[in-house]
């Protein structure tokens, strides 16, 4: 099962489910069938009620309440994430091609939540930069919160992955590489989306491909397979000493960052996870 936010037509946010390019929103279901079931994602992510949900949603009815994807507003899943975490320079190959050491261990930094955005809305390159940077991502999703995961289970505290879109002010990170929660901290610079699909959909992750895209040219791409770091020894190292909450959000690294500019368009496409597309803006 999927899982994301709509905007409704009358502005207000809801929880949705997808299945089948088919949606089915939280508030729709409770205004139908006088149900209580939280509408926001964040909500039902810490309770633990995906699975009971979807269950309801499926005996209520799926089909006779579902619309069609296309005829929804999709906004970012989580725009309160309890934090997000991101690894550079993960993928073999990537470190290479900057000249770079692979790390010793996880290079790890931390995001905002004011720099969320979701599919289709803007990234807007901050005026102090000129040098602007968008890579494509697979995410984790935190469904527990967790102390000391061991690796071997890490999918016991996972509710699931999404495609993200990490953008980096380029030029300022490489005046002083101490800059590096402001060069990725501005708004707009965390896109992810449209949908968190569910841990039970991919049984392993290491054959997913990654891709960077540009204005519909493949800019840079590698499989989960060719990371240092695995997914398993990521959630083990962030969650060492430290409790990770539910809906905390852990970037994985990127096979290549492009650099965007105004009118440009943006993709992460993750085989069988699902595209997430931008557009690029410059701050008026």
């Amino acid at each position: 099962m999927r899982w994301g936010t709509i905007r409704q037509n009358d502005g207000t946010t809801s929880a949705a489910m997808m299945k089948d390019a088919r949606v089915v929103a939280m508030a729709d279901v409770n205004k139908r069938f006088n149900r209580t079931f939280p509408t926001l994602l964040e909500d039902i992510i810490r309770m633990e009620l995906a699975p009971y949900i979807a269950d309801e949603v499926e005996t209520l009815g799926f089909d006779a309440l579902a619309a069609p994807e296309t005829a929804v507003r999709v906004t970012a899943p989580l725009r309160h994430p309890e934090r997000i975490v991101g690894i550079g320079l993960n993928y073999r190959a990537h470190a290479g091609d900057l000249d770079e050491k692979v790390p010793e261990e996880p290079a790890t930094f931390l995001k905002p939540a004011s720099s969320v955005i979701g599919s289709g809305e803007a990234i807007v390159i901050p005026r102090v930069s000129r040098r602007t940077t968008a890579e494509a991502e697979v995410a984790l999703v935190f469904g527990r919160t967790g102390r000391d995961i061991s690796r071997q289970d890490w999918r016991d505290v996972i509710f699931g992955v999404v495609p993200v879109l990490d953008m980096t002010t380029e030029d300022i990170l490489r005046r002083n590489p101490r800059f590096l929660t402001r060069s990725k901290g501005y708004d707009s610079f965390f896109s992810f989306g449209p949908w968190i699909a569910t841990l039970d959909e991919f049984p392993e992750l290491d054959s997913l491909w990654v891709r960077t895209v540009i204005n519909g040219s493949v800019h840079a791409q590698n499989q989960v397979s060719g990371m240092t770091y695995g997914v398993p020894e990521l959630v083990e190292f962030i969650t060492t000493g430290s409790t990770i909450g539910a809906t905390a959000i852990l970037t994985t690294g990127t096979p290549g960052a492009v650099v965007i500019g105004e009118g440009d368009t943006v993709e992460a496409r993750i085989d069988g996870l699902g595209t997430l597309v931008n557009p690029v803006t410059a701050s008026s």
